[in-house]
């Protein structure tokens, strides 16, 4: 930092005296600035407050004071031969400023904040620290949102001077060794958003000769915000989702709740809107694990419909085939914990060929109006002494014939048929009422399958979606992060 024309302001509340220096000891780099003369700049930057810009932009807002001390030569004196004057303080207006700006900024402002007094010591070194809000760019990984780390630069630079006029250096601190790390100020507070784990620096030659001073911010999110409001209640409404299929279809709200509770997931991610990244270059996590509770929750209502349909069906529309009998009403309810009640018609008996069971429902027809006869020998036995022949011979002619059936009167054979019709429409309404109870039974076995698959579903795709953000550590050389 060079004075063309240094004014000198008297220390404290001593007034204010104005000593001109001769203008003959002003330094030739401030007239002719391609001299070859090299200025060394001292640079330490000093955190008071970071804020980025929320989790939808790649920007962060850092308010800092930029430390920057000179020792180029310029005039000197001596505090004894006036007054004791150890450091003056100029307006920056007439003081030769570097012109180190913020390379990456993103809101095009250059310069700094406030324009402060710069500081002259009588050994002819410069100080300068002005206070700067800088918007710098920072390209923003959202792959493990909410669980992932920034590395956000700020990128320092001489506009004009390069490696051969300005010398960047590391600040020294009191036992005179080299500050290579952001400092933070004394009324720096963390915020709730973030946590800062590395703060190094490196000066960096590039190749047309300018010296960059580059301060690395590695920053990690607090994912507590986004787990309370987002993360949990997504995990709560598909728990509501799969005890959806733990519902009764008998209970009339199978549906009702299935829909509310697509209702509901839709209405939060709306809301979520503006809490997640916008951005194509990756999708983050919680958008993964909220699409895949999105998708689950559609599943449920589409297996919804499906168990209710299983549950209203009926013999007269529809005949359940031997596969669907045998694994969800012989082989699954075991596994399931759905053993019904009563015992269970062997699946053989439920597999009679036609051909027999036709020729039992020609004998049932063929025995309606005629009864076999009785075999004489057991209704009549031989006389003997106690039961002479002749007792037993009307009852004989009755029985006794050419035929082996006897043939019913008229009035006994339509009791018999009004009988016979009783006992069929009975026999039929029972075996009506078992085939409904058979698909009922088997709606709720697929509501149970269904319950759990989604349960070994859901289980797997939450802890499989974040345990891979469990991988996702803040390195610990901030050199070698990706």
């Amino acid at each position: 930092m060079l004075y063309s024309r240094s004014t000198y302001l008297e220390r404290k509340s001593y007034g204010s005296r104005v000593v001109e220096s001769n203008d003959s000891k002003t330094d030739p780099r401030m007239l002719s600035p391609r001299l070859p003369r090299t200025s060394q700049l001292d640079n330490c930057c000093v955190i008071i407050n970071i804020r980025p810009e929320g989790a939808t932009n790649s920007s962060t807002e850092t308010v800092f004071t930029n430390n920057m001390n000179g020792q180029i030569n310029r005039p000197s004196w001596k505090p004894k031969e006036h007054d004791g004057i150890e450091v003056l303080r100029d307006p920056p207006g007439k003081v030769w400023l570097p012109d180190i700006v913020l390379i990456n900024n993103n809101d095009g402002v250059f310069d700094v904040a406030l324009h402060v007094h710069v500081q002259a010591y009588s050994n002819g070194r410069v100080t300068w620290t002005p206070p700067a809000l800088y918007c710098s760019s920072c390209g923003v990984k959202v792959t493990y949102f909410p669980f992932d780390w920034q590395n956000c630069t700020m990128q320092f630079r001489s506009y004009t001077y390069d490696s051969t006029e300005i010398d960047l250096q590391y600040a020294l601190d009191s036992k005179g060794n080299e500050i290579r790390e952001v400092q933070l100020d004394e009324s720096y507070s963390e915020g709730g958003e973030w946590h800062i784990r590395h703060r190094p620096s490196r000066k960096v030659v590039n190749d047309d000769r300018y010296e960059d001073m580059v301060f690395y911010l590695i920053i990690e999110r607090k994912p507590l915000y986004y787990v309370l409001n987002i993360i949990i209640p997504c995990i709560l409404i598909t728990i509501i989702a799969i005890f959806n299929f733990y519902l009764p279809p008998d209970a009339g709200e199978k549906m009702g709740l299935s829909i509310n509770v697509l209702l509901t997931l839709t209405v939060f991610l709306l809301l979520l809107a503006d809490k997640i990244p916008e951005t194509s270059l990756g999708v983050p996590i919680i958008v993964n694990y909220i699409m895949f509770t999105m998708i689950l929750v559609t599943f449920s209502v589409i297996l919804s419909v499906v168990v209710l349909n299983l549950h209203h069906r009926s013999p007269n529309t529809h005949q359940m085939p031997m596969w669907v009998r045998k694994i969800f009403i012989h082989m699954l309810p075991p596994y399931l914990g759905m053993l019904r009640p009563k015992v269970e018609t062997p699946l053989s008996l439920e597999t009679m060929p036609r051909r027999e069971k036709k020729k039992v429902a020609i004998s049932k027809v063929a025995d309606e109006y005629f009864i076999r006869k009785p075999d004489s020998s057991i209704l009549f036995p031989k006389p003997n002494r106690f039961q002479p022949e002749g007792m037993c011979t009307d009852l004989r002619k009755f029985i006794d014939g050419p035929s082996t059936y006897l043939s019913l009167p008229d009035e006994l054979k339509s009791v018999i048929d009004a009988i016979t019709y009783i006992a069929e429409a009975l026999q039929a309404e029972k075996d009506y009422e078992a085939l409904k109870e058979d698909w009922q039974y088997v709606a709720m076995v697929v509501d149970r399958m269904f319950l759990w698959i989604f349960v070994v579903f859901t289980t797997v795709g939450t802890l499989a979606i974040f345990a891979d953000a469990s991988f996702n550590h803040t390195p610990t050389d901030p050199f070698k992060s990706p």
